[in-house]
């Protein structure tokens, strides 16, 4: 599908009254650059030979415009080398673009994101709140136009591939394959062709939607389910795949994967067949924290352990129930207050260290992961 950006020389919609636009667009320039530098001025291109392996990356979601974004400053203060925007980037639930751009206007000018944009690039996905509906999916009539809001604001190419198909998924490449630190960051979308969701009869205390069972339901698309099971079959030393929605976890009933349980079980089968592993999941949307494993002893298992990070969010937080039932998870607890994830890459050792921070910096929940481990 061929879509004509409809941009200002900044990239998107007017600034704010008083907000120049060169300080706030330098990070999105700086993406631009370091996506040409390195030879991904395509979505898909992959050159090892020019982009150097990456270590730190922090990620986040959940972030309303309307609030107080002092978290940036502590993430900031870990000098990632990406940032992982996991959805809700902004909350824009309308049909109204130009309110739709005004949001993304907003956090453009926050201090401390327009900080972030000075240290490391960022990588984005959607969720609903920036899709441009709550828990919506493919009705949403306005998901083009929402899309193209998408891309202009987060600097995607003009001639990269997600600006000429539907959807907002692609592919981003880090790291020297013939140094064993070579980086997959698959972004997902999982709003733009997902099917209905299935209301349970009576609302549980963990959320109001039932199971899905009709296996024509999608929550990727046929297009997305093809390009992904070609990306999965390319080597690399580790794969993060962001998902927006919680991957792992069946035991709620909110947003999840778990929603169309055919199709998180075909996700798992795929990275079995593909034999992908090392593989470790991000997202957002719970406005709480958890990190998860999916042990080779599980009936779905693909073969490998399977992990994951939820971390939600950076001005929104409280969602849930504390000590929500979650049978994968590994931390104490979910964590609900603000936080944001770190994820530190040790090549060497083969290893990544999954950290769970609150607002100040502080770590709040942790786990190791042992890339070659069960294998």
């Amino acid at each position: 599908m061929a879509r004509t950006a409809q941009t200002s020389s900044r990239g998107y919609g007017p600034a704010p009254d008083g907000v120049g636009s060169g300080s706030v667009f330098r990070g999105a320039a700086r993406l631009l650059a370091f996506l040409a530098a390195s030879g991904l001025a395509t979505a898909e291109a992959r050159d090892p030979s020019v982009s150097g392996a990456v270590e730190r990356i922090a990620l986040g979601s959940c972030a309303n415009q309307n609030k107080n974004h002092v978290i940036w400053e502590a993430i900031v203060a870990q000098s990632p080398d990406l940032f992982l925007f996991l959805g809700d980037n902004v909350y824009a639930d309308t049909e109204d673009m130009a309110e739709m751009r005004a949001a993304y206007d907003m956090l453009g000018a926050k201090p401390g994101y327009r900080k972030l944009l000075d240290v490391c690039p960022v990588l984005a996905v959607w969720d609903d709140h920036d899709y441009g509906v709550n828990d919506g999916g493919a009705e949403y009539p306005m998901r083009d136009e929402a899309e193209e809001a998408f891309h202009d604001f987060f600097g995607t190419p003009e001639d990269a591939p997600s600006r000429r198909r539907p959807g907002i998924y692609d592919v981003r490449w880090f790291g020297e394959e013939e140094d064993g630190k070579r980086l997959q960051i698959l972004m997902l979308d999982t709003r733009y062709f997902r099917g209905e969701l299935v209301e349970l009869p009576e609302r549980s205390i963990h959320g109001p939607y039932d199971r899905n069972r009709d296996r024509s339901a999608t929550v990727l698309g046929e297009d997305q389910w093809r390009w992904l099971e070609e990306q999965l079959v390319e080597p690399a030393d580790l794969r993060l795949i962001m998902t927006s929605i919680q991957f792992l976890p069946q035991d709620h009933h909110w947003e999840l994967w778990e929603n169309f349980p055919h199709e998180r079980k075909r996700l798992l089968d795929l990275l079995g067949e593909a034999d992908a592993a090392p593989v470790i999941f991000a997202s957002g949307d719970r406005h709480m924290g958890e990190l998860m494993k999916l042990k080779i002893d599980d009936p779905l298992s693909p073969g490998f352990p399977i992990y994951e990070m939820t971390t939600s969010g950076l001005t929104n937080a409280g969602g849930g129930r504390k000590g929500e039932p979650n049978r994968h998870r590994v931390s104490p607890t979910n964590f609900q207050s603000r936080n944001f994830g770190l994820m530190t890459i040790d090549w060497p050792n083969r290893s990544v260290l999954l950290e769970l921070r609150d607002v100040e910096g502080t770590v709040v929940d942790s786990h190791a992961v042992d890339l070659d481990a069960e294998r």
